[in-house]
């Protein structure tokens, strides 16, 4: 994670607090507070999220919470995940009155189902231990599209059954069907960072390779130039296209060479040769004053020239980096790394300073806050001596 999941763990103390003050089991000082489906108001929503009935109950919601919680409070940020969290529990509470509503309700696992749902379109590959108590013990490594996604399906089931049992499927499932719509409409809308293997991703690669399977199956070969044409579509539209591999040598201009290392540096770093990468690139620097690769490429390569004591070029190759990534949610790193480099390798201590002070006020690890502080000292007192 690239930052502490402050926010989760208030959640996390907040739950315990409440029960260890006595608002928790059959007191009847939480009764005002639960949500009762023959008058609900708009406080029961959010106060009956942080009650539960007994221990076993706080502690089984706080381990799924603490276990898919944080990783989604780092992905979020604090204060939309807080608001996620909380949106979660009403949304809950909602279905729970709409689909079966009878008896008054508490706890927090309508807003930790959909953390949970979040986590599953997310981060569906991600593997999860799962302790396993039967006639013995062990652990079980599960991925968790399996994991969440049969709670879900569990909960679906049970809710549609119309089972009770003093569990609220209903909110589990409104909860779960919240955070992956939540979630898949962050994904498509760009305001979380694709990856390759979150929910929509996967679903894409699934569609393309049906796709080939069905071209393959019509008669297409891949592993020859050419093939018997697959049969018409129904609909008749389908076209044989024929297609023939193109060759032109690179000119001999400044941009030719220019595109030319690009591509070289492009196909070192897919490859994992940065020390590849890190030559083309100082000759595309040469030759290209404003140059700049793609962000994660820039990146790679100003590490290397930083783990090659190449360090004039890695800071030149960070400063590129700032210049054209303003935005770049680790941005607060790029400072301290450029602070080390001036204050310990170039000796430029006023730039050194400059980052360092940056780098204090914006970083979230308390330990590259500490390095960050003992370096500012580091470098002042030198410029004072």
């Amino acid at each position: 994670m690239t930052r502490r999941p402050w926010v989760n763990y208030g959640i996390i103390a907040a739950n315990v607090l409440v029960f260890v003050a006595g608002y928790g089991g059959d007191s009847p000082a939480i009764r005002p507070w639960l949500l009762h489906p023959d008058s609900p108001n708009v406080a029961q929503f959010f106060t009956s999220v942080f009650l539960h009935a007994d221990v076993v109950h706080l502690l089984g919601n706080m381990v799924f919470l603490w276990v898919f919680g944080n990783v989604l409070n780092d992905r979020f940020g604090h204060v939309a995940y807080l608001a996620f969290y909380l949106a979660g529990g009403v949304l809950a509470g909602v279905g729970y009155l709409v689909l079966s509503g009878h008896v008054p309700v508490l706890g927090a696992s309508g807003a930790i189902a959909a953390v949970t749902g979040a986590y599953l379109v997310l981060f569906p590959r991600v593997r999860v231990t799962v302790l396993v108590i039967l006639y013995f013990i062990t652990t079980w490594q599960v991925s968790s599209l399996l994991f969440v996604g049969f709670q879900v399906l569990y909960n679906l089931v049970m809710t549609t059954a119309g089972k009770g049992g003093g569990i609220a499927y209903a909110a589990h499932s409104s909860g779960y069907v919240f955070g992956m719509l939540v979630a898949a409409v962050l994904l498509i809308a760009r305001l979380l960072p694709r990856d390759p293997m979150d929910m929509l991703s996967l679903m894409t690669h699934s569609q393309r390779r049906q796709k080939y399977r069905r071209m393959v199956s019509r008669g297409y070969d891949p592993f020859r130039a050419a093939g018997p044409r697959p049969p018409a579509t129904a609909n008749g539209r389908g076209r044989w296209v024929e297609t023939r591999s193109v060759h032109s040598a690179a000119g001999n201009t400044q941009s030719a060479r220019e595109l030319e290392l690009r591509r070289e540096i492009s196909a070192a770093c897919s490859q994992h040769d940065l020390n590849a990468a890190a030559e083309r690139y100082i000759q595309l620097i040469q030759i290209a004053d404003d140059a700049v690769l793609s962000r994660q490429n820039q990146l790679d390569v100003a590490n290397q020239l930083m783990a090659i004591e190449r360090y004039p070029a890695a800071a030149d190759a960070y400063e590129r980096f700032l210049r054209h990534y303003r935005t770049y949610e680790n941005v607060a790193d790029i400072h301290l790394m450029l602070g080390l480099l001036y204050g310990r390798y170039l000796q430029q201590y006023d730039q050194a300073e400059h980052y360092l002070a940056h780098a204090v006020e914006a970083l979230d690890d308390p330990r590259k806050v500490t390095m960050a502080e003992r370096e500012l000292q580091a470098v002042r007192q030198r410029r004072g001596s």
